[in-house]
């Protein structure tokens, strides 16, 4: 495989900004292309470890065989659960003002982020990291919370920020 290449494609993509129809969306938000093997290895785990089956579970209606995790009135609702691998993992559902049945699965414990994270190295994710990396001017980056998030249905509803007072 020629990682330069892929690193150089990822790279051109990352110059484009996000456009809906020709205008831009907004100067800090980037549109990049991912390795060919990150698509596959996510999805090969996901399969194996019981991750969309998960998913299906939480999103489908009680009426229909799920089992999502109730929405609450303030706050995100969670439960801790244990998939086919045998990892510990953390399922969460925000509050009702978000008007949506999204719920993510995140690792709940170091054995299981580091399996995540040896998943991420098998489909070059490193390559995502570096290019971002090198196109924004920063001597590295890491990925701290890694999660899967799933959703089937949603209204616009809740507008949500992680942080704030960035200039972004």
């Amino acid at each position: 495989r020629d990682s330069t290449k892929v690193s150089k494609e990822i790279s051109e993509e990352l110059n484009s900004t996000i456009s809906l129809g020709g205008k831009i969306v907004t100067q800090y938000a980037y549109q990049i292309g991912l390795p060919p093997k990150l698509t596959s290895a996510l999805l090969e785990y996901c399969n194996s470890t019981g991750i969309i089956d998960a998913f299906r579970k939480f999103t489908l209606p009680e009426s229909q065989g799920g089992e999502p995790i109730a929405a609450s009135t303030s706050g995100h609702n969670g439960k801790f659960i244990e998939l086919l691998d045998g990892n510990r993992w953390y399922a969460q559902r925000p509050a009702k003002e978000w008007k949506s049945n999204m719920h993510w699965i995140s690792p709940a414990d170091e054995k299981t982020h580091e399996e995540y994270l040896r998943v991420l190295g098998k489909g070059d994710f490193d390559l995502v990291l570096k290019s971002i990396g090198e196109q924004l001017g920063l001597d590295g980056l890491v990925a701290y919370h890694l999660t899967f998030i799933g959703v089937s249905e949603s209204v616009r509803g809740f507008v949500h920020h992680d942080t704030k007072g960035t200039g972004g």
